[in-house]
């Protein structure tokens, strides 16, 4: 599958990626049960995947 995404589009697209990623960190570290730590680490490392895949784009001057 190949999806097309304007700059605008990549870039929140990779904020909000981070974003679930850093959250998906502390839940990982807060939580207790070893198959819910697993399973979160799992989604850890396809969301790295993902965000290796999205190309860097330079944020845009306000």
């Amino acid at each position: 599958m190949e999806i097309t995404l304007t700059d605008a589009e990549k870039l929140v697209l990779r904020g909000t990626l981070e974003k679930a990623m850093n959250e998906m960190l502390m839940e990982i570290a807060n939580t207790d049960n070893r198959k819910m730590r697993e399973g979160l680490r799992e989604r850890e490392e396809i969301l790295k995947t993902i965000l290796a895949k999205l190309p860097a784009v330079a944020r845009a001057a306000a």
